[in-house]
């Protein structure tokens, strides 16, 4: 059990490679699966944190690719004996009952070569499906991110240039204007690109972040979907305490979405951020980690 890094964050993988794995990533694309199970002694095994709540993972198929982003909501070990029906009914994959569970898992692992006793510990995740992933912006993002570029909202919110040309795009993702990490909001379900989400840079402890969503993505979530995913790969750079994002007072749709993936405004920022042609006080929303 090694946990690769995708995009920036520890993938997972369901099942064997194959049709196992292919029903698995079904069952949470399309279905109620929200939970999976593993053994302790395999994380300390290969040298791997347990899961923690708020922790994004990619979940990834067949070959690999991250398809979906997984955001934990719940971690609990126990004995084997002791996994209750809750967990079953999360995991989704058939059983009914505990009972279930510790048939359908003991004939798995121990055909996995693994010896299961009723006091091998457990580690049971539960998890909620994101509706957008993130990833790190390509050459051919350019094309997309000028005409979002064009929208008026973009332009009044952010520090982009006007006129915005092509040139600008093709330099932003060559360059990425000197961004620490610069990731396309991708949706899940569709695979189109719906906005940008980035870290600025990171200053003792505090990752400071920002985002904007395309015109044609709006109100579907992309953006406080990006927030809830920042602070794992903030964290995965190292020496981070607090992700903050600096927002306009006056762009109360941006404070909203802060707000929804959990941040919390700890005042004014002493910076003062854009408002079309104003410039108004900015607010540190902030999120410990």
């Amino acid at each position: 059990m090694s946990f690769p890094v995708v995009d920036g964050l520890r993938s997972i993988e369901f099942g064997t490679p194959g049709q196992s794995r292919t029903r698995l990533v079904d069952f949470i694309v399309s279905g109620n699966k929200r939970a999976t199970a593993g053994l302790l002694h395999d994380y300390a095994k290969e040298g791997e944190p347990v899961e923690h709540v708020g922790e994004c993972l990619a979940m990834v198929d067949n070959d690999g690719r991250h398809v979906a982003t997984l955001q934990v909501t719940r971690v609990d070990i126990s004995r084997f004996i002791d996994v209750p029906d809750e967990f079953a009914l999360a995991e989704a994959e058939g059983d009914l009952n505990a009972a279930d569970f510790r048939a359908s898992h003991l004939d798995y692992w121990t055909r996995a070569g693994e010896k299961i006793t009723d006091d091998t510990q457990v580690v049971q995740v539960y998890f909620n499906l994101l509706t957008h992933r993130l990833r790190p912006v390509q050459t051919d993002d350019a094309e997309w991110i000028y005409r979002a570029c064009q929208d008026a909202e973009v332009q009044r919110w952010t520090t982009v240039p006007r006129p915005y040309t092509r040139e600008h795009a093709e330099s932003f993702v060559r360059d990425q204007a000197g961004e620490r990490l610069a990731n396309a909001i991708i949706d899940a379900r569709t695979g189109e690109p719906a906005g940008m989400a980035g870290i600025h840079n990171i200053t003792d402890g505090v990752a400071t972040v920002g985002y904007w969503v395309a015109p044609w993505a709006r109100r579907r979530g992309a953006a406080s979907t990006a927030m809830r995913i920042l602070p794992t790969l903030a964290a995965r750079l190292g020496h981070v305490n607090v992700v903050q994002a600096t927002i306009a007072e006056t762009n109360t749709a941006s404070r909203r979405t802060a707000e929804h993936a959990g941040f919390a405004v700890a005042g004014t920022s002493g910076e003062h951020c854009p408002d079309g042609d104003c410039q108004v006080a900015g607010l540190a929303y902030r999120l410990n980690l």
